[in-house]
């Protein structure tokens, strides 16, 4: 009976040191019988080593198995190997290597061979194998086995198909080195292969280009992520229409993007490519049927000029776009060795910020609100110092940075705490009239289950929901509205009030009063502080008090400094006040002399 087999005898080696291994042509008539004479003492050999039942094991095997003799005469191909490579048993039994490759190819598996049968050891390797034009990844190998009942030597040689584990590991190679939306490489693949772009000669220089896209969190909040990710693809798409050879392009994180630019023959080349990236964002994205405009604020860093690592060009890059987003966006930044001096700076205020938290560094002053009816202090607001090093410090110095890092949230939490803990132990003392106000962060109200720890400050600190206010912005609120709409209807079934911040100097509807939970406006001291000279601050202060009272709200004056700007607003109708005219900011201890002195003098 006859059976398939292929060139097995080498299947391991089709391809070894790039030379793709060809067969040679076919014999002469005196060739072939003197290869009858060899294959009748092959199968001489093959019978004395292997019984019936152990071919059929081999033939079971999902792996090609070869079997030679010294002289490199081939004994068996088990019948995978056959299947796989079309040829017939007969075909292969008595021949070498010399009978099916090239003679240099021939040789080079000879020598492997040889060395095999020199060493006794098995040699495993991973080959690439041409089955009929078809490029195949095996593991392949060698070994030498024993007869010792005929006191025989074999070759055994072996290979296995890894095609799937080969494909499977160049899919994680690119999951590890390209960004799976966009397709375009990775921050990893940056670090791993970017340095090769970074070259300068005597007339050129490198670059990186990092840029954010502007304003792309309130697309992605507003529109969904489905749109949020459709951007980034087509930013993808556009900014491929810019790669070279000499430019690399690649997403590294979020809505972060990077160029690395080499051989440039100058910074003008370079702005040159700013400018082109700027002009991928002309014209508008079309994201689910909506024409979304889009900016992008790029980010540059020189080599060497700017940092001789890839690593420290990135954070260059990074630190030169934080610069242009704080004076504008939509363009391009050159990165300055003072801006790095400038984020040492806040990293060391960051850290300093971090630190002061944790040694209890705040404390918190009250500012007292009165009613202007009756001038009674009705409650006060509650205002975050920072004492650093026996210094005070503003708010004003150290919020937006707190808001910045996230360190706002814990922050706010303490201040929210103390805040109720120091009211309700003065409502403990007989003024049990006082209500204390507490601002809100938006990055706090966003981030935390703002209500559900508000619930949690009041049941532990004993203070009735009835004694707290709590202030907002109008952007804190309108930002993203129906979230907020859900977060303040359950503050105001808790029993706490709500009091909108500065008002009047957002740019929102005035129909969001009528849609939010709220039971306190309080008037922007904008326009208090020249309503006595203004007659559009006080007509604006008039229309607010009216709007208020319409709507069944409080309205309360802030930054009030004069006897006659507290006249006017009386005159108006004002419900409450507070400024420096009433008292400025004061720590609690003086705070609570302030009560006793207006108690006695009342």
């Amino acid at each position: 009976m006859k059976e398939k087999c292929n060139i097995s005898t080498k299947s391991y080696l089709f391809f070894i040191e790039g030379e793709t291994l060809m067969n040679v042509s076919s014999q002469n008539s005196t060739e072939e019988k003197l290869n009858a004479i060899s294959k009748k003492a092959a199968f001489a050999g093959l019978v004395s080593a292997m019984s019936p039942l152990n071919i059929s094991i081999l033939d079971a095997l999902p792996i090609h198995i070869f079997l030679e003799d010294r002289q490199g005469r081939t004994l068996f191909a088990n019948k995978l190997a056959c299947e796989t490579n079309g040829k017939e048993l007969h075909e292969l039994i008595g021949k070498t290597v010399f009978d099916f490759f090239s003679p240099s190819v021939a040789e080079k598996i000879r020598q492997h061979d040889l060395k095999t049968w020199e060493s006794k050891r098995m040699g495993i390797k991973e080959a690439v194998v041409d089955f009929n034009g078809k490029p195949t990844p095996m593991l392949t190998g060698t070994t030498i086995i024993e007869d010792h009942a005929a006191g025989e030597e074999y070759l055994l040689g072996f290979s296995l198909d890894i095609s799937e584990r080969v494909e499977a590991e160049e899919k994680l190679q690119k999951l590890a080195y390209y960004d799976p939306l966009t397709g375009l490489p990775n921050r990893r693949y940056m670090e791993h292969y970017g340095s090769s772009y970074l070259m300068a000669g005597p007339e050129e220089c490198s670059a990186v280009l990092v840029f954010d896209l502007d304003f792309f969190k309130k697309i992605n909040d507003s529109l969904g992520y489905e749109a949020g990710d459709l951007l980034l693809k087509e930013t993808a798409r556009r900014l491929r229409t810019l790669e070279t050879a000499d430019v690399l392009t690649a997403r590294i994180s979020g809505d972060r993007f990077a160029l690395l630019a080499s051989r440039a023959s100058c910074a003008n080349e370079i702005s040159a490519l700013c400018e082109k990236v700027l002009e991928l964002f002309q014209q508008p994205f079309l994201v689910l049927d909506r024409k979304v405009p889009i900016s992008a604020s790029i980010g540059v860093s020189m080599y060497p000029h700017d940092g001789e690592s890839l690593y420290s060009l990135l954070i260059h890059a990074g630190l030169a776009v934080n610069v242009l987003k704080s004076k504008g966006k939509n363009g391009y930044q050159f990165f300055t060795a003072s801006m790095k001096e400038l984020a040492e700076r806040r990293l060391e205020k960051e850290i300093s910020l971090s630190q002061g938290l944790e040694k209890g560094e705040f404390i918190l002053y009250y500012q007292p609100k009165i009613n202007i009816d009756t001038k009674e202090i009705y409650g006060m607001e509650a205002l975050v110092r920072w004492n650093r090093s026996n210094s005070l410090i503003p708010p004003g110095e150290f919020i937006e940075l707190a808001e910045e890092t996230g360190l706002i949230v814990p922050l706010g939490e303490w201040v929210l705490r103390e805040a109720c803990r120091q009211c309700k132990e003065w409502r403990e003392l007989g003024y049990t009239q006082l209500k204390v106000s507490v601002n809100v962060s938006a990055v706090q109200f966003q981030k935390q289950d703002f209500a559900e720890l508000t619930a949690r400050v009041l049941e532990e600190t004993g203070l009735e929901p009835s004694a707290l206010e709590l202030e907002l912005t109008e952007s804190t609120i309108m930002d993203k509205p129906k979230e907020a709409a859900v977060i303040l209807l359950r503050l105001q079934q808790l029993g706490v009030s709500i009091s909108i911040d500065d008002f009047g100097t957002g740019f929102s509807s005035f129909s969001y009063l009528k849609q939010f939970p709220m039971n306190v406006l309080k008037i922007d001291r904008s326009f208090i502080q020249n309503i006595a000279e203004e007659g559009a601050d006080q007509a604006i202060a008039k229309a607010m008090i009216s709007l208020a009272h319409n709507l069944g709200l409080m309205i309360v004056a802030e930054g009030v400094e004069t006897e006659e700007q507290l006249g006017i607003l009386e005159e108006a109708g004002c419900d409450a006040a507070q400024g420096y005219f009433i008292s400025r900011p004061l720590t609690a201890g003086a705070f609570l002399d302030y009560l006793k002195s207006r108690h006695l003098n009342g």
